[in-house]
């Protein structure tokens, strides 16, 4: 703020010195060995600060175009085919899962994982083991761990990146606050298993946070979106 007033109330403070000097205490040269060098101190001052003004301004224009390109790779990256194919698995690995046992507190039946570490012999819904639903699945089944791997990674980068705001922050949730909170529900179950096995909470911790962060603007939206579920 110091620089931005410099940089516009030099003039003013020149004119309001000049104003103000006591000329009559000096006489010839005197004066100008007074004058001169002040006047060029406050014009390499005010120099020096639309310096500084213009450099800012090229940085900050510079770092937000810098978000945006990364937002765009973050748009190709969660809608390459493979992605798209992926989520569409283990979407449907879900709801195999959840028509033939119920998941979570409702379920009944079906392949459990009992928690030996961190979480004292809780049982999780281990669906993407379940022999029923890889078989219902058929071909696809076969390489339903990978395609588990692959959101759940996918998800965990983009939540690094919007942990650091490195990605513009409305932008991403607007586009990406359904397919977001689907993944999280469906691999929830299998995330709380693998921290149990790594014997670590922190594992995904970013795609958890980001889950945080998408609740809260899905509640805060005016009017609130609607809570999106798997299909």
């Amino acid at each position: 703020m110091f620089i931005l007033d410099m940089f516009f109330l030099a003039p003013l403070t020149l004119e309001a010195f000049i104003m103000q000097f006591p000329f009559d205490l000096f006489q010839g040269d005197s004066l100008k060995f007074v004058v001169i060098p002040i006047v060029s101190a406050l014009i390499i001052a005010s120099i020096i600060a639309g310096g500084l003004i213009v450099s800012s301004i090229s940085y900050l224009t510079q770092r937000n175009h810098s978000k945006y390109q990364r937002l765009y790779e973050v748009y190709k990256m969660i809608n390459d085919f493979d992605e798209r194919e992926s989520r569409k698995n283990i979407y449907e690995a879900y709801r195999i899962y959840k028509n033939e046992f119920g998941v979570g507190d409702n379920s009944s039946g079906g392949e459990k994982y009992v928690s030996k570490n961190i979480y004292e012999n809780r049982k999780f819904d281990d669906i993407f083991r379940d022999p029923l639903v890889i078989q219902q699945l058929g071909f696809k089944g076969k390489n339903l761990s990978q395609d588990v791997e692959r959101v759940r990674a996918t998800f965990d980068n983009i939540g690094s990146l919007f942990g650091q705001n490195l990605i513009p922050e409305d932008a991403l949730l607007g586009a990406l606050w359904g397919t977001g909170r689907v993944c999280w529900i469906c691999l929830k179950a299998n995330i709380m298993i693998e921290r149990d096995k790594r014997k670590t909470k922190f594992y995904m911790n970013n795609f958890e946070i980001f889950y945080n962060k998408i609740e809260k603007y899905r509640l805060n939206h005016k009017p609130p979106l609607e809570a999106v579920e798997p299909y």
